[in-house]
């Protein structure tokens, strides 16, 4: 019998095992209003991005933009929004991540329509396929174009456009593990890290966390896509990655900063950890898996 948490539970920072909503990361909960806050969603065509949007519309946040390569795949999401929050105000926006003047004009429509941005959740990623050394170079960097170029251009003019904010981008647990085939995806998102946690430490006023949506269902919209080898596993929810996006955009969340999470995680077990987590930077890359230090590892035997 499959184990659905096969490629869940080995990789849990908290003894919960969150696979759906519940009221920590609820954005029906009163704790995570999104009551006069703007958020800018990329990739809100696709499912989890989605599932973003109607988070925030649910908190009742006061604009949402939502951006995509292909206009016609925002207007579900829009009519969604709508249906939700008839004061939510929704803004459909279309650019190329990797294209700088599509993210500058980006940026500039957003603040004429809503003034600022509060929140930016990077919903926006590539998988290529392909074994190292066989894969066309332009077609196994195309996940560092976008996974990664298309990440800083996104943040620089966050950063020129509003000064200080809170970003959420959007990482896997592809990133800590070494498949056939991924090459390109799991080391453009391990590189994604690595810029969210530089960002962190040269940007005091930028909130910068990194999150792992989990195995993802298909969405109630029918967006998104699952891999035909994890379906079994796939028992994650798209909104739970919105609802955890509203908890992080508290202040409560701030021992987080600069970390990668996991919507598996339970946040409230997390906060009872927290001092540990901050003195100790458990949330943070490690060069190696061995204990280094002045005295060398602890070798076993």
């Amino acid at each position: 019998m499959t184990d659905p948490n096969a490629f869940t539970s080995p990789f849990q920072a908290t003894k919960s095992i969150r696979r759906e909503i519940y009221p920590a990361i609820d954005p029906k909960n009163p704790d995570l209003s999104a009551k006069g806050k703007t958020v800018l969603i990329t990739g809100a065509g696709g499912g989890i991005g989605g599932e973003v949007a109607r988070a925030w519309a649910i908190a009742g946040a006061k604009g949402i933009v939502l951006v995509g390569r292909n206009k016609s795949l925002l207007e579900e999401p829009a009519a969604a929004i709508d249906s939700i929050s008839s004061s939510t105000k929704v803004l459909g926006l279309t650019a190329d991540l990797t294209i700088e003047s599509d993210v500058e004009n980006l940026f500039k429509q957003a603040l004429e329509s809503l003034e600022t941005i509060d929140v930016v959740v990077h919903a926006v990623g590539i998988m290529g396929d392909g074994a190292v050394g066989d894969t066309e170079p332009s077609k196994w960097f195309r996940d560092f174009e976008v996974n990664v170029k298309g990440s800083y251009v996104l943040v620089h003019y966050y950063l020129k456009a509003v000064g200080s904010g809170t970003f959420i981008n959007m990482g896997t647990l592809a990133a800590a593990i070494t498949f056939p085939g991924i090459s390109a995806y799991s080391g453009s998102k391990l590189a994604l890290v690595k810029l969210s946690e530089y960002l962190d430490a040269e940007k005091p006023n930028l909130r910068v966390f990194t999150v792992h949506p989990g195995i993802v269902a298909e969405t109630k919209s029918g967006r998104g896509s699952v891999v035909e080898t994890f379906k079994p596993y796939a028992h994650d929810q798209g909104i739970q990655t919105g609802g955890l996006s509203l908890y992080l955009a508290q202040p409560k969340a701030d021992f987080l900063r600069g970390s990668f999470i996991s919507v598996n995680w339970d946040v409230e077990e997390l906060e009872a950890h927290k001092g540990e987590i901050t003195e100790k930077k458990l949330l943070k890359l490690s060069f190696l898996g061995a204990q280094l230090g002045p005295e060398g590892h602890p070798w076993s035997t």
